[in-house]
Parts: C-alpha cells; sequence; structure tokens
C-alpha cells in the first residue's frame, strides 16, 4: 500500500544510488579478487591438453618434461601459496564492503534515518573511517603482491617458463591486480559522496522534523 510505496521512494534518492554503486563496485572487486587467486597459470601437462594445446600455442612449444616439469609444478604451488593470503585477504574486504551498503539500503528502505534522524551521522562517521581505511588497504594490496612478484619463487618460475617459449608468467601485476585497485579508488569517493549525502540528508530530516504539520 502507501507504506510501500513511501519504502520504495527511498532507491529513487541520490544516496540510495550512491549505496547501489558501491554494491556494484564491491561486486567487482570480490570477482577480481577471485581472479587473482585463481589465476595460478602454470603447467598442467600437455598430454592433457591434447588438441587445445595446439589452439592455444599453436603447436610452437615443446613443453616440459621429466624433472623440469616436476620443477615448474613445484614453482607454481609455492608461487600460489604466496599469493593465496593476499587474495583471501582482499576477498574478505570485497565481501565485508558489498555487505556494507546492501544493509544500508535494507535500514534506508526500512525509513530507519527518518525515525532516529542520528542514524544519518553514525553512517557519515562509517563512510569515513571506510574511506580513509581504504587508503592503507590498498597499500598493502599492492606492496604485498610486488612482493611476492620480486620474490625468487616467482623470479626462477618466470625464467623456467621463459626458457620453454611460454609467455604471460611474468612477474608483475595483471590486469585483474590492477582493476581491483582502481575499483577500490573509486569505491573510496563513492564513500566520500555517500557521507556528504549522509550530512545533507539529516539537516533535511531534522527541518523536517521541526515543521510536521506541513508534512
Amino acid at each position: 500500500g502507501l507504506l510501500e510505496r513511501r519504502r520504495c521512494l527511498y532507491l529513487h534518492t541520490g544516496r540510495a544510488c550512491c549505496q547501489m554503486v558501491e554494491v556494484l563496485l564491491a561486486t567487482l572487486i570480490l570477482v577480481c579478487s577471485s581472479v587473482s587467486c585463481g589465476s595460478t597459470g602454470g603447467y598442467t601437462g600437455l598430454p592433457t591438453l591434447g588438441g587445445i594445446y595446439y589452439y592455444q600455442y599453436g603447436g610452437a612449444y615443446s613443453g616440459f618434461s621429466g624433472a623440469d616439469g616436476e620443477r615448474a609444478q613445484e614453482l607454481d604451488q609455492r608461487f600460489y601459496l604466496l599469493k593465496l593470503p593476499i587474495a583471501r585477504a582482499a576477498m574478505a574486504v570485497g565481501g565485508c564492503l558489498l555487505v556494507f551498503p546492501c544493509v544500508l539500503i535494507l535500514v534506508g528502505v526500512l525509513q530507519v534515518p527518518w525515525h532516529f534522524p542520528a542514524w544519518l551521522l553514525v553512517e557519515c562517521t562509517l563512510y569515513i573511517v571506510i574511506a580513509v581505511g581504504t587508503v592503507p588497504a590498498l597499500y598493502y594490496f599492492f606492496h604485498s603482491l610486488l612482493s611476492v612478484y620480486n620474490s625468487s619463487v616467482c623470479k626462477e618460475r618466470e625464467q623456467l617458463y621463459q626458457s620453454k617459449g611460454y609467455q604471460g608468467f611474468w612477474c608483475s601485476l595483471h590486469g585483474a591486480e590492477i582493476a581491483a585497485g582502481l575499483l577500490g579508488c573509486t569505491a573510496t569517493m563513492a564513500y566520500l559522496l555517500s557521507a556528504g549525502l549522509a550530512v545533507r540528508d539529516y539537516r533535511t530530516v531534522h527541518e523536517q522534523k521541526q515543521k510536521p504539520l506541513q508534512l
């Protein structure tokens, strides 16, 4: 009825639109983090690839055999274990950033800010804290990744694959990791914008509360 329509009106506000953008950004961060965790590449054994090997690599490379194959598998596993804690931490942060705006959207739909205007100030404070905390989180993310890529494991792995003619095993940031960082920066700006909108809405609700008869 009328109450349901009034609740749905929140989804058309600037704050709700910004929160839905935050949900999208957090989802993309989560996806990019999972790609970073899963994109180990590496040796899987050319006989198991069959025709796919020829389509992907054109049959131009001889592949691994014997001790080289075992060494490649060992380096892949060690490289994967080095990246795993970083990727898991990034996925955990992305999951938290996904839940937070979803909760705020639900709070807005339930009209909690109208009944308790002080909630908007709490929301503003949380947004500022998250925006400020995102900066050192991004620094830690890239610093840890670069430490892995500068490790002896990654360097030896890169040289081993290059010696067999394989490309794509370089010790450098790949697209998903760079995208996660850019999305994190965009999310930071969205959080600051949401903080400003929360303060604006607090003033609006406070003014309307002073004139209940006009509502």
